[in-house]
């Protein structure tokens, strides 16, 4: 018979470590921010979810060892009810073959002094209150981590098994995990999910049985389980709180598009303020020189200065004109995202980029001293659409002026500013909330929180 945490009395600490500056043989992991985020939303949904948000804490991915190993041990001495740790990241193994889980600190080449323990993990948790521990590893050589706790044969000695306890690796001892390109989240937390997201409760043990079952038949590793007591009978999520229903209004793309005759009066709207104050200080300079030198003469400069400036803004309009397609338009639909530029009907230009080949996608401010931002709705149209493209995906190194050299040089680029597509940033951030699910981000903390290298003057 299944049971639940107490919310109040629970504790979980998501650790997830994708990029580990240190340790450059050490590839970076994009889908592990998607593990995270998503398993913090299962487990804290207000209808569906068992821990409180406040008791369901990430561990920053940029912190140190000593900052998570203190997450941790915080978490399991406040625990009375259930302690869930869950890790995604490189699983490393000492010359001894003990398992070390890697952190945004940790070398490689001297994972003892630089990684998390799971043997120092495992004393965490052996010293917590909890009734019911449970640790949850996605990473290779994971099932190492059974063997630590369970103290099977041929372990370092003193390891004893911890009653009241669940593990559940993503692979055995000696084998790898695995991140499937364009998959949205690790294979073994992908299975975890659609696990939890059963429409009735499933306990520790169904849970592992569907994440064996699905791996398996995708010829992936299978993973291990070991359990003490009654932890096997803990249900994580409180099934679906309603059916899955497709929307009424469901919508299989979105499409923005500035018209040309739009960029035609946007244009004139943009020059008519610069237009009239360059006029009337060309009068009013010409109406001086005739003042100072009581010479009225002068002033037949104002209409050959004037019309010789209204001809050269005319004909620098009718250049950007000439030179811009007919319609540019953005595409966001289920697959990927686009840009199409006509002229006419034909269509002139295409990119495209497919959502598996981008970790991250939002709408940034161009970079200060490009844009006046007292020009306000100008400054609002030229805020960018920026994308994080996955590690070997090609793109158009065109260095856009409106993004820091900073974020190009990490790997960020711009599809184009909203403005050139017609659209605001709300509209383009709905767009991308239907579409591209947990790579859409919305605010500049959100960039930060997602990816560690960034500093906020680089935004």
């Amino acid at each position: 018979m299944s049971h639940f945490p107490d919310p109040v009395r629970s504790r979980a600490v998501l650790i997830g470590v994708s990029h580990f500056p240190e340790s450059p043989e050490l590839a970076d992991l994009p889908a592990v921010r998607e593990n995270v985020a998503s398993l913090w939303r299962r487990l804290t949904h207000t209808a569906t979810g068992v821990f409180r948000p406040e008791y369901c804490e990430v561990a920053d991915p940029a912190g140190t060892t000593a900052d998570i190993g203190r997450a941790i041990g915080k978490a399991a001495a406040e625990a009375s009810d259930v302690l869930l740790i869950y890790y995604a990241g490189h699983g490393l193994v000492d010359d001894r073959g003990r398992l070390y889980l890697a952190t945004n600190a940790t070398r490689a080449d001297a994972p003892k002094y630089s990684a998390l323990g799971v043997d120092l993990l495992r004393e965490d948790l052996g010293g917590s209150a909890a009734a019911a521990r449970v640790l949850i590893l996605d990473c290779c050589f994971s099932g190492r981590a059974i063997e630590v706790m369970t103290g099977e044969e041929g372990l370092v000695d003193g390891q004893l098994s911890i009653a009241g306890t669940y593990t559940m690796t993503s692979s055995s001892a000696n084998a790898p995990s695995y991140a499937l390109a364009g998959e949205r989240h690790t294979a073994f937390t992908g299975a975890l999910l659609a696990a939890l997201d059963s429409p009735q409760p499933l306990t520790l043990d169904e849970v592992y049985r569907s994440v064996a079952a699905d791996l398996q038949s995708r010829g992936l590793p299978r993973p291990r389980q070991r359990a003490t007591d009654t932890a096997a009978g803990l249900s994580l999520a409180r099934g679906r709180a309603e059916p899955d229903e497709p929307p009424s209004d469901a919508v299989d793309e979105v499409r923005f598009r500035r018209a040309r005759a739009e960029m035609k009066t946007q244009l004139k709207q943009n020059m008519v303020k610069p237009f009239l104050a360059i006029s009337l200080s060309l009068a009013g300079l010409a109406g001086l020189f005739a003042w100072l030198n009581h010479d009225p003469s002068w002033l037949w400069a104002i209409p050959v200065w004037c019309g010789g400036f209204a001809l050269l803004i005319g004909l620098i309009a009718a250049l950007v004109l000439g030179a811009a397609p007919s319609e540019t338009e953005l595409i966001i639909d289920r697959s990927a995202i686009r840009v199409e530029q006509r002229r006419k009907t034909n269509v002139t230009g295409t990119s495209r980029i497919p959502w598996r080949d981008l970790t991250h996608v939002g709408v940034l401010r161009p970079s200060p001293g490009s844009v006046n931002p007292r020009l306000t709705q100008v400054y609002a149209a030229n805020h960018l659409l920026v994308v994080h493209l996955r590690q070997g995906v090609p793109f158009p190194s065109t260095k856009d002026p409106r993004l820091s050299d900073e974020l190009h040089r990490l790997g960020y680029r711009t599809i184009g500013p909203i403005g050139s597509f017609g659209a605001d940033k709300q509209q383009v951030l709905a767009a991308l909330d239907r579409f591209a699910g947990n790579r859409a981000l919305h605010t500049e903390q959100e960039f930060l929180d997602r990816d560690p290298r960034i500093q906020p003057e680089m935004i």
